[in-house]
């Protein structure tokens, strides 16, 4: 350990030059696009604290078991918050909203010790994000290292995209997103945008990089029943609007229903206030879209909605309410953030969605 820190601490007058290398900037460019802005991170190998400070967190905080590399970070952003800590003694007092290891695992002298301690400290809504260098580039990087084109590096785990997600289920974190990006770390005007933007899709298993997006494996929640607002956008759908009322389930602790008249030209509206009438046993709410678009009624609905869980029902009903008790069942088991239907599976009727 001794001589890992002695390492990095020798290089750490280098660490400005290399970081502004294009291939730096490009991992800071996706890390802004994978972690919302105003979140609490954390990064774990932070260097310079430059990735950092590309995420724009509320709170950031970086950790690094180089005392020369966490100076340079503290000065460089004064607005993060930066800790000298071994990654296998990562013990974060406060929860984070997600976890970076950026070009860190093939480094680590023990991966999965890493993972598991992250996980014990992480609550369910924590994401932790990962990258590593495809196994494909290892004769080119050891090449661009002996021409000084990349880092000198201590001997490296080369992991693949399967030993990560392997290690990642060890401790109990599950992968809900994998990716490929950056096929020209160089910044060579017109070919760099070229290979980067169109090629590196058609190319994923020959880019340099590899993401994964994982969460903390979903525990056997114990049971509780969540209260459901169904949003209904309604446009022209007088005919359906009774039926969506009886074909709707109650679900759960009670079940919210939300028409969003959205301009109709028949009696939808009238249709709707019939109905709450007549249904006064059933939650009903109508609210008069105040914008355009379905996106826009969704919100609306959303804003005035009093439920745990929100579900959006087409009026036409070519998604069948009987089904919504399906969405139910998977949200409360906690094993989906976000439930989606797709009615292009199953035959439909003949003149459905025409």
């Amino acid at each position: 350990m001794t001589d890992r820190r002695a390492f990095y601490d020798g290089r750490a007058a280098c660490r400005l030059r290399e970081s502004k290398r294009f291939y730096h900037e490009l991992l800071k460019r996706h890390y802004a696009f994978l972690v919302p802005a105003g979140l609490r991170v954390l990064e774990v190998g932070c260097g310079i604290g430059d990735l950092l400070a590309a995420v724009r967190p509320a709170r950031g905080l970086g950790i690094d078991f180089s005392p020369a590399i966490i100076d340079l970070a503290s000065k460089r952003h004064t607005q993060l918050e930066f800790q000298v800590a071994d990654a296998l003694d990562c013990s974060p007092v406060e929860p984070f909203d997600y976890l970076l290891l950026s070009d860190l695992v093939n480094d680590l002298p023990d991966v999965q010790a890493v993972l598991t301690r992250l996980r014990e400290v992480s609550p369910p809504q924590t994401r932790l994000v990962v990258n590593f260098f495809n196994n494909l580039w290892r004769p080119i990087l050891a090449l661009a290292e002996q021409v000084g084109a990349k880092a000198p590096t201590l001997p490296q785990n080369w992991l693949s995209a399967g030993d990560m997600k392997n290690l990642l289920h060890l401790a109990e974190w599950e992968v809900i997103k994998q990716e490929t990006r950056i096929l020209w770390p160089l910044a060579t005007p017109l070919i760099a945008p070229f290979f980067n933007r169109w090629l590196a899709p058609l190319m994923r298993p020959f880019c340099l990089t590899v993401f994964l997006v994982a969460r903390p494996r979903p525990q056997p929640r114990p049971e509780r029943q969540y209260r459901c607002t169904v949003v209904i956008p309604a446009r022209n759908e007088a005919g359906n609007i009774e039926a969506a009322v009886q074909r709707t389930p109650e679900m759960g602790a009670g079940t919210e229903i939300i028409f969003v008249e959205g301009g109709s030209k028949d009696n939808t509206w009238e249709e709707i206030q019939r109905v709450r009438e007549n249904y006064p046993h059933r939650d009903i709410k109508a609210l008069e879209q105040q914008g355009k678009g379905k996106g826009g009624a969704v919100r609306q609905a959303f804003a005035a909605a009093t439920g745990d869980l929100l579900f959006i029902l087409d009026a036409d009903l070519t998604m069948p309410p009987e089904q919504l008790p399906k969405f139910y069942e998977v949200a409360q088991s906690g094993t989906a953030d976000f439930v989606n239907g797709v009615r292009m599976v199953y035959p439909m009727e003949q003149e459905a969605m025409r």
